[in-house]
């Protein structure tokens, strides 16, 4: 994978959504199962990326390439508790790249001055177990879905 000095979170534009679409397309339909907030097609992500105001979505990317995503939403929706999104590619995962995106999620959230941050997972989803090691204790489970809730306190 190479040193984690060339792992960078930037901001994602409206420029980025056909970069975005593809990196989401590519990955296998096994392994995007439980990650489904919104249609891949670069319309669609477009529209997301251009209205989001407070909400963050952020590209993960290693010497230029786009690997992963990680947003934080429901700010622009007035919820004061947001929503972390995160996937990271496939030939990635195991690399300690989900713990460089919370710890920099938790970042954000402080300088938005939210206190805690909801993350919902199916509970097949490998990621689930993992969550209380970054923080996130379960809190319940939305009985529409069956996902897990995981709430994280920010400090």
């Amino acid at each position: 994978m190479g040193s984690k000095q060339n792992i960078v979170l930037l901001p994602l534009a409206v420029n980025d959504a056909s970069k975005l679409s593809a990196f989401l397309r590519a990955q296998s339909p096994v392994y995007m199962q439980y990650f489904n907030p919104f249609a891949f097609d670069e319309a669609t992500i477009s529209g997301i990326l251009n209205d989001a105001r407070r909400d963050i979505f952020q590209g993960v990317f290693r010497d230029g390439e786009l690997i992963g995503m990680m947003m934080i939403r429901g700010w622009d929706a007035g919820f004061d508790i947001p929503s972390l999104g995160l996937i990271i590619g496939e030939d990635y995962r195991g690399k300690d790249l989900m713990r460089i995106c919370v710890d920099a999620m938790k970042e954000i959230c402080r300088e938005h001055g939210s206190s805690r941050v909801m993350y919902k997972s199916h509970p097949a989803n490998p990621p689930a177990p993992g969550a209380a090691r970054m923080g996130f204790r379960q809190i319940g489970v939305d009985p529409q879905t069956g996902y897990l809730i995981f709430h994280c306190e920010i400090a």
